[in-house]
């Protein structure tokens, strides 16, 4: 079940904390370096369409601005750099991107990871006005009318938008957005043979996904980082449909469990990665505040899938990569408190330093991206070395 070709040996380097701090570091110096205020970082020759100057959340300035400065911020890194000055230019070329590389009907709402509601939270974090908490609280508003319900375009995203405003500002008008938000998306949620899903409307085509950036898992990311917000009875509607589902599309195997598509099932049962297949489930699952022993024994069993398969051969990074792999140990380790899914963590970050240094050598410099890049390995770095994990965009803005 575990396609080979996808993954690769962990490295023998013993974890050493010290190591990691100066990877740390090394990752963010090299970002500040190769920032330039008009073109801002080039792209990485990856195959994945990193353009140069790419401005988006996702892939681009504004998910590298922003983890630059939470690594400040959180005092992982001693350098610094002030992006302010960038922020009107760089909202500016994120709509103009988001209009050239999207679908008509997709510039009308707002995207956490690709439009200019993702660079609008990040200039709120920086350099807050009421005028871009009004742009925030427009574009995320607009997901209403719409029939994306996914993370990264449609409405699972601006709800996890109002979470993070509303802990930068407490506004109430946030929670009134989330709350209206979660009611919609529920009463979208369909009994299928396959359990409780959802069905993306995306890209122009109708699909049920189940991954943490497309499928069922993001649309309950939200849901979960707002489990407050919901009323009694949405909570106890979500506590149950979420085992039913995940236990209606697992795949057992004698080396763990993973997830996918019944009606696709080769394809998805080759991938092993946090935006589909078994981490990304672990990942977002394993911070549900319900229990059983079922649903927890599901979550183990997927972990050990994981870590079958091994660190991604595609890189380091986050949303395809050894890091974002990792944190399904670390959101283990969390869960359970055993300490065998944080010593699995390190064993994977010591493995993606390893991949980060190689591929800065072929290319001659890093790769600028948060989801796919250096900077999102750097935080999974630092959440090994604090043993407690803060997925980027999801637990923490």
């Amino acid at each position: 079940m575990i396609v080979l070709d996808r993954h690769r040996p962990l490295a023998q380097d013993a974890w050493s904390e010290l190591a990691v701090r100066a990877a740390i570091e090394e990752i963010a110096t090299d970002a500040i370096a190769d920032f330039d205020p008009d073109t801002f970082w080039p792209g990485h020759p990856s195959g994945e369409r990193e353009e140069d100057g790419d401005p988006s959340f996702y892939k681009g300035a504004a998910g590298v601005i922003w983890a630059l400065d939470y690594l400040h911020r959180i005092g992982a890194v001693s350098v610094a750099a002030d992006f302010r000055p960038v922020l009107p230019k760089l909202l500016e070329r994120t709509i103009t991107d988001f209009e050239a590389s999207s679908s008509a009907d997709y510039a009308k709402h707002g995207s956490l990871l690709r439009g200019d509601m993702g660079a609008a939270l990040l200039a709120m974090r920086l350099a807050p006005t009421p005028s871009l908490a009004d742009l925030v609280h427009t574009r995320a508003e607009a997901n209403n009318g719409l029939p994306i319900r996914e993370l990264m375009w449609g409405m699972p995203g601006s709800m996890l938008a109002a979470i993070h405003m509303a802990e930068m500002i407490q506004e109430t008008r946030w929670r009134q957005l989330f709350e209206v938000q979660a009611a919609l998306l529920l009463a979208d949620l369909e009994d299928t043979p396959q359990g409780p899903l959802w069905t993306q409307d995306l890209y122009g085509q109708r699909d049920r996904f189940l991954g943490p950036v497309h499928g069922f898992a993001g649309n309950v990311i939200p849901l979960l980082r707002g489990w407050d917000w919901l009323t009694p009875a949405q909570q106890a509607q979500v506590a149950e449909f979420v085992p039913k589902t995940l236990a209606a599309n697992a795949w057992r195997s004698e080396v763990g469990t993973t997830w996918g598509p019944r009606s696709k099932r080769e394809k998805w049962l080759r991938i092993c990665q946090h935006c589909h297949g078994a981490p990304g489930m672990v990942t977002t699952f394993a911070d549900a505040p319900f229990a059983t022993p079922e649903f927890d024994a599901l979550l183990v069993d997927g972990g050990r899938f994981t870590w079958a398969a091994g660190p991604l051969i595609k890189g380091p990074g986050l949303c395809h990569g050894t890091g974002g792999n990792g944190y399904a140990f670390l959101k283990l380790y969390h869960r359970t408190n055993d300490p065998v899914w944080l010593d699995r963590a390190r064993q994977f970050a010591m493995t993606a330093i390893v991949q980060y240094r190689d591929a800065q050598v072929v290319v001659g410099r890093g790769r600028y991206s948060l989801w796919t890049g250096d900077v999102g390995l750097a935080i999974y770095l630092w959440d090994c070395i604090t043993g407690e994990p803060r997925f980027p965009t999801i637990d923490v803005f």
